[in-house]
């Protein structure tokens, strides 16, 4: 039990980034975008972390860092639909890819727990994968119960809203810089 908590602590903390990330899109205006995004990141990650961790290697580490681009680029796509927009259009459009960007992000963000529960899986016996799984499992859990109580919070106050819809382009944004400049140090 203790081992299935550390892995989920661990997990924790790498996300980080990708709460505070949940939390600007769902505060936003687009909470089920973010939680849709956020769950199909975090199952491609520990599935692809299960299998390069069982010994197939279909993207090496040092290649992750450019997942960066993507979201970079979706930030920066929405900066400029946002700064082309009137002022009416902008209560009533909600970006058509919001699911899609927000997995991207969380997806983008999570190289480091990718690489860490990789490593976990690589080099536990296979009879406490089931732990590393629980301990994900918990993870998520805990992040999408304090992204939602946080989002909760606040999420009923429209000037929140529009302050973390205008922020979550620039959020892409500087979460794709993040990557493309870091994750070359998390690979070391």
């Amino acid at each position: 039990m203790l081992f299935t908590l550390s892995i989920a602590l661990a997990y924790a903390l790498t996300n980080i980034d990708g709460l505070f990330a949940f939390f600007a899109i769902a505060t936003s205006g687009r909470y089920r975008q973010a939680l849709i995004g956020f769950l199909f990141a975090q199952m491609l990650v520990v599935t692809g972390a299960y299998v390069a961790g069982a010994g197939v290697t279909f993207l090496t580490p040092h290649a992750l860092g450019y997942l960066g681009i993507v979201p970079l680029s979706l930030g920066v796509w929405e900066v400029w639909r946002n700064m082309s927009r009137s002022g009416d259009e902008t209560d009533t459009l909600k970006p058509a890819h919001s699911i899609f960007s927000a997995a991207v992000i969380f997806l983008a963000l999570s190289a480091d727990t990718f690489i860490l529960i990789a490593a976990f899986f690589a080099d536990t016996a296979a009879v406490l994968d089931r732990h590393v799984l629980l301990g994900a499992l918990i993870a998520v859990t805990g992040l999408v119960a304090a992204g939602t109580l946080l989002t909760k919070s606040l999420g009923n106050n429209r000037k929140v809203q529009l302050f973390f819809e205008n922020l979550s382009p620039f959020v892409m944004i500087a979460a794709g810089i993040y990557i493309l400049l870091d994750t070359a140090t998390d690979t070391l």
